[in-house]
């Protein structure tokens, strides 16, 4: 396949025209609206801004003539000096705004004006500020003169200024009409070769789209058909030629190229099992090599059907060979096992009586390991009892001890008392001894207090030693109580245990006497197979003479088979 030709390339390159084309027209576009917007720029600084900038010059120009007639007009000084000051403020911004307009002159006719007003501007401020110097005065004589000058000289040189300013303002207005007239007409031209260049882009890539799809729908469909006959089975149909050079042509080969390979290899399976339906199993294909991919697994489905076949015809033979050398001993062994099936009848009449003799022994065991279980279970009940009895025991116990502890308790409060009356005492021995003769009967007494508390504090010593006595010796009595109850609980459960035992042995040796009746049960029955054994093995006899002649007519029919060896 042709690289340069392949639907990718086609694809790209169209659609790199069409991007391309769209690309120029936003190119284009962009271009225009930066031109607009230049023009636009320059438009609105050198006329819509410079208009502004006259108009407010004119408006200064006029204010500053009527500022210059109030200074030698008025009769009051200060109101001279503020029209004065007036009049200074809006020549400076005069000035500012006459300086701004030459920056937006771009045309001869404007440049010529604006010098000529600059030339007279001269002329101007030099009559203004003879006139100011002469005029802003209340002298009227200096006035009348002042007025006149300004009447006379200064009247027209601001008529001709005025004048051309206004001339200038009319060039801006005219010259900025003109250029927004070319602005829209630029953008009228602008807009028709963008649409224009759209629809032709449109145009361009509707018929290319038309002619790739017309190039790719026209095989394929073609080639479509020829596919749903394939699925139907035609193998042998030839494929429509596709010359497009791209992926569909690849296409066509390669579905040329499967049906020739499918084509083999399906009259190749049907060569091999016809072969194999005939009775030859020597016969191989003829196109292993082209058993790929998937069909490896058709290939060796038929190798394998073909040496199970042979692997399985082969045991036949071997067996019906075996079949037939061995009936001839299942006839021998048969006669053997009839002779042989009486003698297990006595044998077995004999095993019947010893196991009627065990089970009736098992019964008496059963009865015995009841009369075992029921006397465990009242030991067991008797040894329950006696450890509540231990437990009620060790409970008052642990009172007792709960008891010598608040004892205890009681004897530390008395030895506390005991110390108080002491100090008591030794206090009232002190006073008495303070008191003198007065308090010596009263000493007497404290020193018996005294000998009192000592002996309440000895008896509480006393009586706290045979109370923490009486504590140990009830803790190891607890201890010995626990170990006693411990002990009785294991016995307890000693007994249990044995009882449970002596009803699972009853339940055991039941179940054994069960199964030595169904033994017996059994035995009766194995006596009758035996009796019907030594029948059938009469009939085996028969039947093994009959297998033989079979063996041998299944031999002939391996015969005809041609199988690997």
């Amino acid at each position: 396949m042709n690289e340069r030709n392949s639907i990718e390339k086609k694809l790209t390159k169209s659609f790199f025209k069409v991007a391309s084309i769209m690309a120029a027209v936003a190119v284009l576009a962009l271009i225009a609206l930066i031109v607009i917007s230049s023009r636009y720029s320059y438009a609105l600084k050198n006329f819509g801004f410079a208009q502004g900038d006259i108009g407010k010059a004119m408006f200064e120009f006029a204010d500053l003539r009527s500022s210059l007639r109030a200074a030698i007009g008025y009769d009051d000084a200060d109101a001279i000096d503020t029209v004065v000051k007036q009049h200074n403020e809006g020549k400076v911004k005069f000035e500012e705004y006459f300086s701004a307009i030459e920056n937006t002159i771009v045309s001869k006719d404007g440049r010529e004006t604006y010098d000529k007003i600059r030339a007279e501007l001269d002329e101007y401020w030099k009559l203004d500020t003879q006139i100011m110097e002469l005029g802003a005065t209340t002298d009227r004589e200096l006035c009348r003169q002042a007025q006149d000058i300004a009447l006379n000289e200064l009247a027209p040189v601001y008529n001709s200024i005025y004048t051309q300013l206004e001339q200038l303002l009319e060039v801006k207005v005219t010259q900025g009409n003109q250029l927004s007239g070319t602005l829209i007409i630029v953008c009228i031209l602008l807009s028709i070769i963008i649409f224009v260049v759209i629809a032709v882009a449109i145009v361009l890539a509707t018929k290319m789209g038309h002619v790739i799809a017309k190039g790719i729908a026209a095989p394929l469909g073609k080639l479509g058909e020829r596919l749903k006959t394939f699925a139907a089975g035609d193998l042998s149909s030839p494929f429509p030629m596709v010359d497009t050079g791209d992926e569909i042509e690849h296409m066509e080969k390669d579905a040329t190229e499967m049906a020739n390979t499918l084509n083999q290899i399906i009259h190749d399976v049907g060569e091999v099992l016809g072969e194999m339906a005939g009775g030859n199993y020597n016969i191989k294909s003829s196109c292993s090599d082209k058993y790929t991919g998937d069909f490896n697994k058709l290939y060796v489905s038929m190798r394998g059907l073909r040496d199970q076949m042979t692997e399985t015809l082969l045991s036949i033979n071997e067996v019906s060979n075996q079949v037939s050398s061995g009936s001839g001993d299942l006839a021998d062994a048969s006669q053997s096992l009839a002779e042989g099936a009486t003698e297990q009848t006595n044998a077995v009449m004999d095993l019947h009586s010893t196991i009627s003799d065990i089970t009736a022994t098992m019964e008496k065991s059963a009865l015995s390991a009841d009369e075992s279980y029921i006397k465990a279970q009242r030991y067991a009940d008797q040894a329950d009892n006696s450890r509540g009895e231990m437990n009620n025991m060790i409970a008052a116990m642990k009172r007792i001890n709960e008891a010598s502890t608040r004892i205890g308790d009681i004897i530390s409060e008395i030895e506390s008392i005991a110390s108080q009356t002491n100090l008591l005492s030794l206090n009232a021995s002190i006073e008495a001894a303070r008191a003198g003769e007065s308090g010596r009967g009263f000493s007497v007494v404290a020193d018996e207090i005294r000998v009192l508390a000592n002996q309440s504090a000895q008896a509480a010593v006393d009586t706290r030693e045979l109370i923490g006595s009486s504590i140990r010796e009830v803790t190891k009595g607890n201890r010995a109580a626990e170990n006693a109850a411990n002990a009785i609980e294991s016995v307890v459960q000693g007994i249990k245990e044995i009882a449970d035992f002596s009803k699972d042995l009853k339940t055991m040796v039941e179940d054994q006497a069960e199964a030595m009746r169904r033994a017996e049960h059994g035995i009766d029955q194995i006596s009758e197979v035996v009796q019907t054994n030594a029948a059938t093995a009469e009939e085996a006899s028969a039947t093994s003479e009959e297998l033989s002649a079979q063996a041998t007519i299944l031999n002939g029919l391996i015969e005809q088979f041609s199988l690997q060896k």
